[in-house]
Order: structure tokens, then C-alpha cells, then sequence
């Protein structure tokens, strides 16, 4: 047993991995917290799956909103050169803590890097190494409890107060993340051990906090904090997005287009990376989203459609505004050219599986979730699309059969989870268990909450036990905010004809 978790853990942490990473402070918690900053900086056709108001089906694109956090990912280190370790001694003690590490023997790694540490104060403390390898082996409880105690042993380091202060903030903790990261400020003020770690330090330290003020909308901080970037570390193309946002929720729309407009130029001058972030009116049409200004969001959607009618980006946006505007053929056409231009995008073949089953194209939506999970066979959403796109298919009792395993399964993983539950209600309907699904349908909604599709579930079952009222009831709370969800034209199909 010991032998097969440390051969585990020596997989999960490559030795070069370490030996580069300690002068700089600390890429490896970055976070986007706006949605919509992800999506303006070129994250947009994999969070566009992403939808915090699910209609009961696989995630779909969903307008964006002022209060849409992305990710709690954790990602590692990417080195700079500059900060590449060169002192032979350093670099041959980190070998020895990393290999102490691999084998799972923690106080032994902790002893070389408190000595290493105590001989070169240039470098992080020893918690911050410590945490950094933890976080490396997505092991978060230990990042965190590492981080706690290097605010005890090296208290005037500001790195673990910085880390501290980005755990607090992605989340959501902002009271807790401001007071770490103003705590952290003071520190870097103060630290002169490592000009180069410093900067880096200031660097991120003013990220940070403009991450801090944007989930805050304290819009003119933010804009503030970002022209102190650029003065600090130099324009370039993801300052002038963020700034962009600042400017553009201050009402001076123009002005931040012009900056969407220079970050473009950057990015195109760029010829080794190309363009790395939203195109101006793809990143204006999301802006305006947030004012709930579907016109002008749709007018520059569609500017970026023309001008950019191969990008990945606008084509996954451009699906997701179809889809909110009911425009499901649109949106078929668009999502299976993105699928298209490449077979083995997962979000791509993701969109198009929801715009199939949104079309009632249940073979297609069945191959494609079928795909999705066979490529992932812990991904609960695949799995629940796949099972409402094997239930429609009624002429075959094996795929309703097969529906019925897949959603059972996937509540039994996912207990508490509303919306797989009203899934496993739906396929019991269509499966003519109708007690069954009562009581699904019942649990989907312990919670005291119901999404649109599970809304409609109920309205067909409620129809089908002749509670007419109830059964309007529930369709009204389905089509309430024009929410979509796959059965949404069903369930207007149905208001009208209960209100002859």
C-alpha cells in the first residue's frame, strides 16, 4: 500500500517542476473571478458551458451576469526565465526536499527547506514551498493549513499572506481577502531580501487586488489599480482588457471600446501567440449583457461574427446568444461548425449536444453525450444528457432502459443535486412510472428551490393527475425570466393550450 501511494504522489510532481518556481511569488492560485473577465481574456468556449441557472439539462450558455464568479481552479507555476533557479547548492537542496516529497516523507521536506531557507532568505519561506508542492497534488486542505503557519513562523514574508488573501477572495470571503491582502501590501513594502522576488510580489499583489475591486464593482479602484499595472510591469493586451471592463461599467463606452481595440492590435503585433483575448465587439456584445442591453449586445456579437467568422470564441458566444433569443436552428448550424473546425474540442462537442437535444435531435444528442462520457466517465453532466436524450426515444424500451440506469447512477453520485434528480422524475415519466416519478420530482425540489425543466416535469405530471391549476402554476414558474431550458417550447405549447 505504501509503495502504490508513493509511486502516486512521485507522478503527480515531475522533479524540474520545482526547481524554478521559488523566486517568484505565486501564479499558482490564479483565478479570473469575473465570468466575464475569463471570457473577454479568451477562456469563453469552455465557460460557456457553464450555466448557474440549468433548465435540467447539460449546461447550456447563459447571458452574463455582474455576479458570475468563475472557477475555483488551482493552477501551477508558470516559471519566468528570470527566475529560473542557477545557485547549484539552492538547486541541489530542492532536489533533495522534492524527492523527500515524492516519497510522502513530509517532516523530512520541511527540515531541508527550513535549513535551505535559513542559508538563502532570497528564496519563498519553507510553508510557501510546501504549500506550493501540496497544491501541485490538489491536496487544498494542506495548501491552506501550510499558508496558516507560515504567517506564524516567517510572519514578515508577504507571500503566504498574498496566497491567503487569493484563497479568501475566490471564495468569496472579500472581508477576509482585503484584510490579507492590505496585510500583505505592508509586507512587500517592507521585504529587501530579493529585488526580483519584490517585483514579482508588487505584481501580483496589484492583480490581486484588481480581481478584489472587480468582484466588488468598485469600478474606478479598479481602473486605478490597473493603470498602476501598466506603469508598473509594462502595457499589453490583458491590462488593456481589464481596464476596458473598468472603464466600460463607468459608462464611457467608447473610451473602453478604443481600449478592446488596442488590445487586438497588441495581439495581432504578436505574431507568436496571436489573439489571446475576445475580439473588441465580442467583448463589447458580453458588456452590454450586463447592462441587459440585448440590442447592442447582438448588433457587436454580430460585427465579431463577420469579422472573425472563425474564431472559436465568438462562434461558442454566438450560439449562446441564439439560444437565449430561441434561435435553436441558428444555433444548430453554428454550434455543428464549430464542431466542425475541430472533432476533438470537448466543449465544442459539448454545445452541440445541448443544441441537439434543445432541437429534439436525440440521436445526435445521445452519440455525442454517449461520446463525452465514454472520453470522461466521471462527467455527470454527459451522463445526464445522456439519459434525457436516451428517455425521448420512446419507440425503444432498451434506451429507456438504459436512461433509467444512467440517471439512477448518476443521483446515486450526485445526491443533493436538484437538477439530476428531476432528470431521473423526467425518464421515470417517460418510463410510465409515475409514482417513481413522483417521488423524484418531490426530492428535486427538498431543497426548496426548482429550475425551469424540472418546473415543466412537474406541469406534465401534474396534467397527467388532472391538477390543472397546479400544472399552470408550474408552467408559469418554467417561462418566468425567459430562462431557456430543452423543453421550453413545449412548455409555452402547453400554457396556451391549458388557458383555452
Amino acid at each position: 500500500m505504501n509503495q502504490t501511494k508513493n509511486q502516486t504522489v512521485k507522478n503527480q510532481f515531475p522533479t524540474f517542476t520545482f526547481l524554478h518556481m521559488f523566486f517568484q511569488p505565486n501564479s499558482m492560485f490564479r483565478i479570473g473571478v469575473f465570468l466575464l473577465s475569463a471570457i473577454i481574456f479568451g477562456n469563453c468556449i469552455a465557460i460557456a458551458q457553464t450555466n448557474p441557472i440549468r433548465g435540467g439539462t447539460p449546461p447550456t450558455p447563459n447571458n452574463v451576469t455582474p455576479n458570475n464568479i468563475a472557477t475555483n481552479n488551482v493552477e501551477t507555476i508558470t516559471p519566468n526565465k528570470e527566475n529560473n533557479i542557477t545557485d547549484p547548492v539552492v538547486k541541489a537542496e530542492l532536489e533533495k526536499a522534492v524527492e523527500a516529497f515524492n516519497k510522502s516523507k513530509f517532516p523530512e521536506t520541511l527540515d531541508i527547506l527550513k535549513t535551505l531557507c535559513a542559508n538563502h532568505p532570497e528564496i519563498a519561506p519553507p510553508r510557501v514551498i510546501m504549500a506550493q508542492m501540496f497544491a501541485e497534488a490538489k491536496l487544498g486542505d494542506a495548501v491552506r493549513a501550510n499558508l496558516e503557519l507560515g504567517t506564524e513562523e516567517t510572519p514578515d514574508d508577504p507571500e503566504a499572506y498574498l496566497l491567503l488573501g487569493e484563497i479568501a477572495l475566490r471564495q468569496r470571503s472579500l472581508t477576509a481577502a482585503e484584510l490579507l491582502l492590505k496585510r500583505a501590501a505592508e509586507k512587500v513594502q517592507a521585504y529587501s531580501a530579493n529585488a526580483t522576488r519584490k517585483k514579482n510580489l508588487t505584481s501580483s499583489l496589484m492583480r490581486v487586488f484588481s480581481d478584489l475591486y472587480e468582484v466588488r464593482q468598485r469600478w474606478e479602484q479598479m481602473e486605478k489599480c490597473v493603470n498602476e499595472q501598466i506603469q508598473f510591469d509594462g502595457q499589453n493586451a490583458t491590462f488593456l482588457r481589464r481596464k476596458g471592463i473598468a472603464v466600460f461599467r463607468q459608462n464611457r463606452d467608447d473610451e473602453a471600446k478604443q481600449l478592446f481595440l488596442q488590445a487586438d492590435q497588441l495581439d495581432k503585433e504578436n505574431k507568436e501567440f496571436g489573439q489571446k483575448g475576445l475580439p473588441a465587439d465580442a467583448a463589447m456584445s458580453q458588456l452590454y449583457l450586463t447592462r441587459n442591453d440585448k440590442d447592442n449586445a447582438r448588433k457587436s456579437l454580430e460585427a465579431a461574427l463577420k469579422a472573425y467568422p472563425q474564431s472559436k470564441e465568438v462562434l461558442a458566444l454566438s450560439v449562446q446568444m441564439r439560444i437565449n433569443d430561441d434561435q435553436l436552428e441558428d444555433a444548430g448550424n453554428l454550434s455543428q461548425k464549430l464542431l466542425n473546425d475541430d472533432q476533438t474540442s470537448i466543449p465544442a462537442k459539448r454545445l452541440r449536444a445541448t443544441v441537439a437535444l434543445y432541437l429534439q435531435d436525440y440521436p445526435l444528442a445521445e452519440k455525442l453525450f454517449q461520446e463525452l462520457l465514454l472520453e470522461s466517465p466521471t462527467d455527470s453532466q454527459a451522463q445526464n444528457g445522456l439519459a434525457l436524450a436516451l428517455c425521448e426515444q420512446q419507440n425503444s424500451p432498451d434506451k429507456i432502459k438504459r436512461a433509467l440506469e444512467y440517471a439512477v447512477d448518476n443521483v446515486r453520485k450526485n445526491q443533493n443535486n436538484s437538477e439530476f434528480w428531476g432528470t431521473l422524475g423526467w425518464v421515470q415519466y417517460q418510463a410510465n412510472m409515475f409514482d417513481e416519478a413522483t417521488k423524484s420530482l418531490r426530492q428535486s425540489v427538498a431543497t426548496g428551490s426548482i429550475n425551469a425543466a424540472t418546473a415543466y416535469y412537474h406541469a406534465r405530471l401534474a396534467v397527467k393527475a388532472n391538477k390543472i391549476d397546479d400544472a399552470k402554476q408550474f408552467l408559469n414558474l418554467a417561462l418566468q425570466g425567459n430562462n431557456q431550458f430543452a423543453k421550453r417550447r413545449e412548455a409555452i405549447q402547453m400554457q396556451k393550450e391549458l388557458s383555452k
